[in-house]
């Protein structure tokens, strides 16, 4: 999300989002976001990012930097980790297979 996207966000546009995060990467005992931290910190930063255009990395660097986020950091770091699809995780795993089976044939 854009700077000018995160700008023109309503506050119920943050709770619904939010909302769905939050149940999103929970689980029955705990959550790494509260939920209304991180609706707090939304309509903060809303207010106390800079004027220019931000891509979503230039928007963690600022979150990072400040410091005053914790929430959003956790939220953009969830973020980043995820891959795109299925596939490309998928994927990833057949590759580690083959890695796996030659350097076992190696070691002996």
């Amino acid at each position: 999300m854009s700077s000018t996207t995160l700008k023109s966000l309503e506050h119920s546009e943050f709770k619904i989002s939010c909302t769905k995060f939050a149940s999103s990467f929970s689980s029955s005992r705990s959550c790494d976001v509260d939920l209304n931290d991180l609706i707090s910190e939304l309509t903060v930063i809303q207010s106390t990012l800079p004027d220019r255009a931000m891509s979503v990395m230039d928007i963690f660097e600022f979150v990072r930097e400040s410091d005053c986020y914790p929430n959003i950091s956790i939220a953009y770091r969830i973020f980043f980790t995820m891959p795109v699809t299925v596939t490309s995780a998928e994927r990833s795993f057949s590759k580690l297979k083959l890695l796996k089976n030659y350097l076992r044939s190696t070691m002996s």
